[in-house]
């Protein structure tokens, strides 16, 4: 081999370059390459770990030559085609505006052969530079391999001289250590994401970026990513406000706060009209650079292109397996959007929608989606905004979109979206359970499966369970505050209502935005006998978009206590506020609920009407469903059986319609035709998910075995209700529990009993509407059993 074996010798990724003679290889084969763009790449090379300055960069190229900026560019453009390099992907020159270049790869040094192992043997008065042979066995065992060879030669050259043995042993050493590094990050490390640096001016990059680069990390099973709600959480205590921008400095001390290891910091600038994207990961506690990825973008439209190839270059650096990065990661722009403009909508929508605005977050994501109608997780996170404002049909249609555009998005979000269709358009409440489960199992760490799997078994009414999954949401991070509504929610189902109200109070410090868990504590209150703090539950909602509600909530406490002119009143006025917000669906539902606490107060006269004119707003799953109880309970079996129908028909799938409210409305309508015997039949079917009905199948069946003349099992059935108030705390069916259980226990004889639930319903009703026909009938029951007993 002839001594050149000896000139120093550079390898990166497949290239391999040769200073004597002056060769670029690339898995073993020439490149062409003009000379002086061979010197720029030289230069870089020698130079590697920092930015070389262009003023110093020319001079060591052109020493005695004054020559335009223009040449360096010509042939540093050369190297990169050369290197294969594309528009807006610079994984080898990096470009550092307004400074110079940067070579950004990993490079390798060796002699004659940049893997192999060199020994020397004497032949004729000459030393000879042996290769150790290559192998295709994976690094470790290709080392082994390798060592055996060299040994092997050692033994068979008893005279051999190991020629500069200290060269080739750091060769081996540093390879050794190279593919035996311990990995930057462990999967038992958290990393936090600082804010973007903008030095751009242009103000759709601020928070889009952060956005985009969250979601594309957040695919990944390996890096666990710290929630942007406990920074929050964090800069309270360091007291800064809690929307100030996450710096590098403001970064590395919430880390130590929170015993982090590390965090990223992003940047952007421009040069012209191209980009510069940079992401650097920093020990937290030494302030040194982990990893670092830079990458070009030519172009505003190649921006996120650029930030998701550094974000996938990144995990690896970081140390996630090369299998889990091929798995796991799908492009940024195809995972979110290759919209700039609706990436930072997105970014709005979803700031609005973490502090429980719904409402407020809902223009963000429409918007979003008129700028990219393909924005798949933008349309479910639109559904989810629709179902917690109860408009039901967009909810649906939102929810069917993004499922038709699943996969375009990454493994996570694909479940997101398969979960959130199976609970909003088809409403196959086990479908979403189980793909939940899978999201829980392949990111052990995450914790949106977990709570959405809270979510899910409040909805069927396990409410235990519910309890479980939101405990260990809120274990995997314990700053958002729907864990915490859940929790809360469960708890309260359970008639734990100290417990319940802690951990809302607790919730509403967090985040105090969340409207539901406002409603949860007017509930609260109101279960207390506490006036103020009802009030003040109600005086938060005033002026905001959610103010509709608390005339709602108002409206449900007039009619559980026999108030039914007032909860009239209020209900007109949460109406004209829903109608001026174009919430069409809400007011349907509205009106049809109306009617339904009509009906369970006995006062049937205009039920007919009313759910005919909350149809003619809107036919939803919601307003249809209340219809047709309503009717079934005053009596009009046809309409209901109608209404049943065409539930049955559009919403097939629907877990609860078919397990429990198709047989509730079908079991009442058989009970007014006077088959009791039907009914209860028909009730037997709705088992387990019996706590999810409200109360309905209880006081369904204590009516039919009234008619059957069977007052025990009717008192069975009636105590559940009173037994369980949490289940629907506001509940008209809570009241007349209480006149329905006196009337089973005065038939049953049971005299002193039967006085005590009479009394106890006349109290709850003591600011009743007086001309109420179920008021009269209670207070003449209730009259004569007294006069009786005096005779």
């Amino acid at each position: 081999m002839a001594d050149e074996s000896f000139s120093p010798a550079y390898e990166f990724g497949p290239f391999r370059v040769e200073t004597a003679p002056h060769r670029l290889l690339r898995a073993g084969e020439p490149v062409a390459l003009t000379p002086k763009a061979f010197e720029v790449l030289l230069v870089l090379l020698e130079r590697r770990g920092r930015v070389v300055e262009k003023d110093e960069l020319m001079q060591a190229l052109w020493p005695d030559s004054v020559v335009e900026e223009a040449n360096l560019t010509v042939n540093v453009s050369a190297l990169r085609k050369a290197l294969g390099e594309g528009r807006g992907d610079h994984p080898y020159i990096a470009t550092v505006p307004g400074r110079g270049y940067k070579f950004a790869a990993d490079v390798r040094e060796a002699g004659g052969a940049p893997a192999e192992l060199l020994v020397a043997r004497k032949t004729s008065g000459r030393l000879i530079i042996e290769e150790v042979e290559e192998t295709n066995e994976p690094p470790a065992a290709a080392f082994r391999l390798r060592g055996q060879q060299l040994f092997g030669r050692l033994r068979r050259h008893p005279r051999i001289v190991v020629i500069s043995f200290v060269a080739p042993l750091a060769v081996v050493l540093a390879a050794f250590f190279y593919f035996h590094r311990a990995p930057a990050l462990t999967e038992r490390d958290t990393i936090l994401l600082a804010d973007f640096e903008n030095r751009t001016g242009d103000a759709v990059f601020d928070g889009t970026l952060k956005q985009a680069l969250a979601v594309q990390l957040e695919q990944s099973p390996f890096l666990n990513i710290f929630p942007d709600e406990r920074a929050r959480e964090t800069m309270k205590l360091m007291k800064r406000a809690p929307d100030e921008r996450v710096t590098g400095s403001v970064a590395r001390e919430i880390c130590q706060r929170q015993n982090l290891k590390a965090f990223l910091a992003g940047s952007i600038a421009s040069l012209g009209r191209d980009y510069v994207l940079t992401l650097e990961a920093v020990n937290a506690q030494s302030g040194e650079i982990i990893a670092r990825e830079q990458r070009d973008a030519e172009g505003r439209e190649q921006v996120l292109r650029a930030l998701g190839r550094a974000a996938t270059r990144m995990r690896e650096r970081l140390g996630e397996s090369l299998r889990s990065i091929e798995k796991f990661d799908a492009p940024i722009e195809q995972a979110t959007t290759a919209s700039l403009d609706a990436l930072k909508a997105y970014a709005l929508g979803v700031e609005q929608h973490r502090q429980g605005k719904y409402l407020e977050a809902i223009p963000f994501y429409k918007r979003a989606i008129e700028l990219d109608a393909d924005f798949a997780l933008a349309c479910s996170s639109l559904s989810g905004a629709y179902s917690n404002t109860f408009q039901t049909e967009q909810e649906i249609a939102c929810a069917e979109k993004a499922y038709q555009l699943r996969n375009r998005v990454s493994e996570r979000e694909k479940l997101n979206i398969t979960g959130r269709y199976y609970l909003s358009a088809t409403g196959e409440v086990d479908k979403a359970i189980e793909t939940f489960e899978v999201w829980k199992r392949l990111y052990p760490r995450s914790y949106t499966p977990v709570n959405n799997l809270a979510f899910e078994y409040l909805t069927v009414g396990q409410y235990e369970k519910a309890v479980a999954e939101a405990r260990e949401a809120i274990r995997l991070d314990p700053a958002p505050s729907q864990a915490y509504a859940n929790l809360g929610r469960a708890l309260l189902r359970l008639n734990r209502f100290d417990e319940a109200e802690q951990v809302l109070q607790r919730a509403t410090a967090q985040t105090p935005g969340s409207s539901a868990m406002h409603a949860d504590l007017f509930t609260l209150a109101f279960l207390r006998g506490d006036a103020a703090a009802m009030q003040q539950q109600l005086d938060w909602r005033k002026g905001r978009p959610s103010e509709y509600a608390a005339f709602e909530e108002q409206a449900e406490v007039a009619a559980l206590q026999g108030r039914l002119k007032q909860a009239r009143e209020f209900l007109l006025r949460a109406q004209e506020l829903e109608q001026r917000r174009g919430l069409n669906e809400v007011v349907a539902i509205s009106r049809a609920l109306a009617a339904l606490r009509q009906a369970m107060a006995g006062q049937c006269e205009q039920v007919a009407r009313e759910t005919a004119e909350a149809l003619s707003v809107e036919r939803n799953l919601r307003s249809l469903r209340a219809s047709a109880r309503a009717l079934a309970l005053c009596g009009a079996g046809a309409q209901s059986q109608t209404l049943a129908d065409e539930l049955a028909r559009r919403y097939p799938k629907d877990t609860l319609l078919n397990a429990v409210w198709l047989p509730v409305i079908r079991a009442n309508i058989e009970l007014e035709r006077g088959h009791p015997e039907v009914a209860l039949q028909l009730l037997r079917s709705v088992g387990a998910d019996e706590a999810a009905s409200d109360f309905w199948v209880p006081y369904l069946r204590a009516q039919a075995c009234l008619r059957q003349h069977k007052p025990g099992e009717a008192m069975t059935e009636l105590q559940k209700i009173l037994d369980h108030r949490g289940y629907d705390p506001l509940s008209p069916f809570y009241p007349r529990a209480y006149l329905e259980l006196a009337r089973a226990t005065a038939l049953a004889g049971d005299t002193a009993r039967s006085r005590q639930s009479y009394e106890a319903f006349l109290s709850l009703w003591k600011d009743a509407d007086p001309d109420l026909g179920l008021l009269r009938e209670a207070k003449k029951e209730y009259e004569k059993m007294r006069s009786d007993s005096v005779r």
